[in-house]
């Protein structure tokens, strides 16, 4: 700051003109009397912490001083020593930090002969208390949740992560929004170019805001196009703190409760934290049957319709005459009976969620059971069709990952379709093309079927299935940590 005082504050008055809560407080301290002006806006300051670190140490400075005169790089020292949070001086051409500081909660002290402002942290927003996450829930585990207070958030993972090599780099993201974004990572653990591919992606992002961590995914993934997330969102804390450790990167963005987990690969969609907290067999049996289910869902509509549409003869001679007695009456093909189905239950599932919490619930019950029954009655749809629509739904829930669970739901409109034309080759190729297409992707560098495509035998203890922990020495290969043991290492 190269202008006197009187210039730099009049610039922030003008900046700040359109906001009625902006506050100016002027003091002056010490023997000289040099001016100190106070800068915040007090809808959004705790003006308790304030008077206590700001006002009530100015007000003090250089009493019982026996020098003829307090110096103002003296208060500065003495601010910085005594000031409970100071979030650190900023030098130069500062006013518009400062301008930006203010309106993100915080106060700006402009010191008479100081080129440097102080900035401390008074920011006092509205906090929801933390609570046991609604997406993510266990039978057993922690039941803590990250909240839309990214200074809290971070105090869930600095709880549970007391390393020194905890690294924990701040951008700001978006224009007028200026949102806080911090990428956190072991510094000794991640693949340096892993973070620093993640750094020049979230560098990149021009945009005027950044409203969830869900805009941020789809600005630094590779494949926006494909229907599989590639990135991992959660609200547990104990799931980032376990990503962390395996190398990998967490981001978090202020004002959602949702952080992001890169890289992220298929198998993570059949991954829940409660595989570690159980036994391994548990852990074991319970991946593979998610595996399972994300497959029912996938393809088990287009079994049904290219079965019955295509080649009865492959189904039991029992099972086709049931099959056929339940269709009698029906007027649609079987694909457009699955369609009907398929595309009721969406609607069904998609109001059930925007209802408030209690009358969704009974929506979704009572509406599936009303509609099911109705439809069955009117000769809409089968029986048998009734049964498959559910078995998938019930199947689509199965994984961790709510997202990725959608872009499962997504898929099995196109596979029927095929299905619908070719028959069980129709089934048979959307298969190798998603498996194509799985193995093409890729999340920061890491192929999305790894370790499979490419093969690490080393890392299938820890994939589909989850061998004892005294067994699980190493980390990852895929993700090329610079530490790779899972042991203790002592510090000197």
């Amino acid at each position: 700051m190269a202008r006197p005082l009187e210039a730099n504050v009049e610039y922030l008055k003008r900046t700040l003109s359109h906001f009625s809560d902006a506050v100016f407080k002027e003091l002056d301290v010490g023997q000289t009397g040099f001016q100190v002006i106070i800068v915040y806006l007090s809808g959004i300051a705790d003006i308790n912490a304030i008077n206590e670190q700001i006002v009530k140490p100015l007000i003090l400075a250089g009493l019982g001083d026996n020098k003829p005169a307090y110096a103002p790089e003296t208060l500065k020292e003495d601010l910085l020593q005594k000031t409970a949070s100071p979030v650190g001086i900023e030098t130069g051409e500062f006013l518009d930090k400062c301008v930006l500081e203010v309106l993100s909660g915080k106060t700006c002290l402009l010191i008479e002969g100081i080129d440097e402002a102080l900035i401390v942290e008074t920011a006092n927003f509205p906090a929801r208390n933390v609570e046991e996450p609604a997406t993510e829930t266990l039978v057993r585990g922690p039941r803590q949740g990250f909240v839309e207070d990214m200074a809290s958030n971070l105090a869930m993972i600095r709880r549970f992560v007391k390393d020194v090599s905890f690294k924990i780099d701040k951008y700001r993201v978006g224009k007028r929004s200026s949102r806080n974004l911090a990428v956190l990572y072991i510094a000794d653990i991640a693949n340096p170019e892993l973070v620093q591919d993640i750094k020049k992606r979230i560098e990149a992002i021009d945009i005027d805001d950044v409203q969830d961590s869900g805009i941020v995914e789809q600005l630094i993934e590779e494949t926006p196009w494909s229907p599989f997330p590639q990135l991992q969102a959660t609200e547990r804390s104990d799931k980032a703190v376990s990503a962390l450790m395996g190398g990998k990167v967490v981001i978090m963005l202020d004002g959602t409760p949702f952080v992001l987990i890169a890289p992220m690969t298929f198998w993570m969609l059949a991954q829940s934290p409660e595989d570690y907290y159980e036994r391994f067999p548990l852990g074991s049996f319970f991946r593979i049957l998610r595996l399972m289910a994300l497959f029912i869902a996938t393809f088990l509509p287009s079994l049904y319709v290219s079965l019955v549409s295509f080649h009865p003869g492959l189904i039991p001679p029992d099972l086709v005459m049931s099959i056929v007695a339940s269709r009698k009456g029906i007027p649609f093909p079987v694909f457009v009976e699955a369609l009907i189905m398929e595309v009721s239950l969406e609607i069904l599932r998609e109001a059930s969620l925007r209802l408030p919490k209690g009358i969704g619930q009974v929506i979704g019950i009572v509406g599936g059971l009303v509609i099911g029954e109705a439809a069955i009655e009117a000769s809409i749809v089968s029986p048998f069709m009734v049964i498959i629509v559910g078995v998938t739904a019930i199947s689509s829930f199965a994984s961790p990952q709510y997202s990725g669970s959608i872009g499962i739901r997504l898929l099995r409109f196109p596979v029927m379709l095929v299905a619908s034309v070719y028959g069980l080759y129709g089934v048979i190729l959307s298969f190798i093309f998603l498996g194509a297409h799985m193995v093409r992707i890729k999340s920061f560098g890491v192929s999305y079927m790894a370790p499979l495509a490419p093969i690490r035998l080393r890392d299938q203890q820890d994939t589909w299935v989850r061998v004892p922990f005294r067994y699980l020495k190493k980390r990852s290969l895929t993700l090329k940590t610079q530490d790779e043991t899972l042991s203790h290492r002592k510090r000197k």
